[in-house]
Parts: C-alpha cells; sequence; structure tokens
C-alpha cells in the first residue's frame, strides 16, 4: 500500500492491516521505504501475511511492487489538506510544507497511476464500511460481498474501527497557511498554484504540467520575486529554486523572460541541479524582448529536489531583465 503521509492514509494503513488480520490471522506489517527492507521484512515473516506500507517509497520499491503482481492499494488525499496537514504536523511554513509535499506526491506518482491499483482518494462523504467493501473485494476477488459484510461487522463489534472512524478534514488545518505580512495573500496563491499541480495524481491521472511561480526561486539581490534584474555588474548567479520535486521520468523545463537595453550583449549560462548538474546550456541574452528556453533532463530519484539556476558569465555593462514564468512539462 502507497499514500501520501496524512491522517487518512495512514487510517487505511492500519484499516488494511485489521482486515488481512480479520481474514487471514497472524499478519506482520512492514512500513518501509526500499526495496531492501521489503526483501528483509520478507525473510522473517515467517509463514503469516505481510502488509507492506510506505508514504516515502524510493523508485525501486516502487517500481517493484507496481510490476509485480501483489495487490497493490493507494490511498490519495487533497494536495491543498496535504500541505496543512504538512504546516501543522512538521511545524514547517507554507513554502517549505508546498515543497515536501511535492516530494510525497512525486514519490508515490506511479503507485497512484499504474491502472491496477486500487485507488482510494479522500472524500467528505465516504464512508468506512464503503472502503472496507473496496479492499476486500481487491484483496479477495470472488469471495463476494458477503465476505466484505462479514469483515466490517466484525471490526466493528470487536471495537477495531469505529462505522465513522475517517479522519476529519478538520483536523488537517493549520492555524495560518503562511505569516501575517504585506506580502501573505501572494504566498498563499503561489502555494496553491504549486501544490494544485499535483491535484490530478490524487486521481490516478499523470500530471500535464508544473507551474512553478518565482517566489519558489532565491535571488540573492533579494528584491521581490517577479521585480526586475539590473544587469549591470559582475558575472554571478541572477535566480536559482524552486526546490521542488518532481516523479520519475523525462521532463522539458520553460524559462521565459523579458529583457531590454542588452545593446552590448549578455552571455548567459543556465543548468538543472538534481543532486548534481544533469544538462546545461550557453547563450546569449537578446538586446530586447519577450523570449524563453527549454531544459530537457530526466528525473531518476523523486526525493532529489530539482533546481533551475541562471548565471551571468561575464560582466555586463547595461540591460534590464525580468523573469516571467518557469514552467515544466513531460518530455520525450
Amino acid at each position: 500500500m502507497f499514500g501520501v503521509s496524512t491522517p487518512f492514509a495512514h487510517w487505511g494503513f492500519n484499516l488494511v492491516r485489521l482486515i488481512i488480520e480479520a481474514i487471514s490471522g497472524s499478519t506482520v506489517s512492514l512500513h518501509i521505504t526500499s526495496l531492501e527492507e521489503l526483501r528483509e521484512g520478507f525473510a522473517r515473516r515467517d509463514g503469516a501475511s505481510v502488509v507492506v506500507t510506505s508514504d516515502f517509497p524510493d523508485a525501486q520499491l516502487s517500481s517493484f511492487v507496481c510490476s509485480s503482481e501483489l495487490p497493490l492499494i493507494a490511498f490519495s488525499d487533497d494536495p491543498r489538506d496535504t500541505v496543512d496537514w504538512t504546516i501543522k504536523s512538521r511545524h514547517m511554513n507554507g513554502f517549505d510544507a508546498a515543497r515536501f509535499s511535492s516530494r510525497l506526491f512525486s514519490a508515490i506518482e506511479l503507485p497512484l497511476t499504474t491502472e491496477r491499483t486500487l485507488l482510494i482518494p479522500s472524500s467528505p462523504n465516504q464512508t468506512a464500511e464503503a472502503v472496507v467493501t473496496q479492499i476486500v473485494s481487491h484483496i479477495f476477488p470472488g469471495r463476494g460481498e458477503w465476505l466484505a459484510v462479514q469483515t466490517f461487522k466484525h471490526l466493528i463489534e470487536s471495537g477495531q474501527i469505529a462505522d465513522n472512524s475517517i479522519p476529519d478534514r478538520g483536523q488537517y488545518r493549520a492555524a495560518e497557511l503562511v505569516d501575517m505580512s504585506p506580502s501573505s495573500a501572494e504566498d498563499s496563491a503561489a502555494i496553491n498554484r504549486v501544490v494544485d499541480c499535483y491535484s490530478d495524481l490524487m486521481f490516478g491521472r499523470k500530471a500535464l504540467e508544473f507551474d512553478w511561480p518565482l517566489e519558489f526561486f532565491t535571488r540573492p539581490d533579494k528584491r521581490a520575486p517577479r521585480a526586475a534584474f539590473d544587469l549591470t555588474g559582475p558575472a554571478r548567479v541572477l535566480f536559482y529554486g524552486p526546490y521542488l520535486h518532481l516523479p520519475v521520468g523525462h521532463w522539458v523545463a520553460r524559462t521565459e523572460f523579458e529583457i531590454d537595453g542588452a545593446v552590448s550583449g549578455v552571455e548567459a549560462m543556465t543548468d538543472i541541479y538534481i543532486n548534481e548538474v544533469v544538462t546545461e546550456k550557453t547563450f546569449e541574452m537578446p538586446e530586447k524582448g519577450i523570449f524563453a528556453y527549454n531544459l530537457s533532463f530526466r528525473v531518476d530519484d523523486p526525493h532529489f529536489a530539482v533546481q533551475i539556476r541562471l548565471f551571468i558569465k561575464k560582466s555586463a555593462i547595461e540591460g534590464v531583465f525580468l523573469p516571467r514564468s518557469v514552467r515544466v512539462r513531460p518530455g520525450l
């Protein structure tokens, strides 16, 4: 089983364990992150059933389980709720919580989108009985509705679950999403833009585009995220970030910018950094106008954050540079 690290997913993990124990008897529960831990756990199961759960799987574990014949269940949660819970439970600010949530969703993208997965998204109208029925029917196909009814009845009568045991969404809420400051509305909007890109994964669909707001990038000049850069000065880094995560696969990052007054020419260099430089490009900035450049790259490990970095390679004597947008789409 896979799921984001929220109360709903952990409730689901425990529910599946209780179901397996009720039907099959002795059960070993493994909450793991790696394929090596899976092998070690199976080696000591001593004939018992094994329930494997993970909210932070590495790429090898996800790939192995999704390509195996093991029953596959994933519990998905609303990305905005996930951010709120991360802020509350891990005491992060909104930006770091969004980055952490992007890592969670990227790590379980494969289980969420694998066709044979029983995907159980959070829903305010969901009942524990309906979830038990889905799980029993998935793990024990052909056993009929009777087994699901009897299993739910046993779990209720034994006090192991309550009929209304699904976590209430209200417990996810942090007091405030970001610090109360003049820019808090803009910050909240930027955070929502980031996490909303993962919304399709909640329903088993791969994301088609990631919009990375400028507020998530770091500027050494300390100016506002959307302020223009004065290019005059020595060779230096203009910006870097956003330290967000992407699922395993090929990607193309497109950075759009506006420039004016660069009459003498400005030589620039850009790269993608994912624990190391994975691709780079050198180009001459145009004199004026709106332009864009693309960088193609591959993510092999969703647990490493992605950076796009832009440098001026030589000193410049004039010019104004204005970043407009950074978007990432699936590549070939």
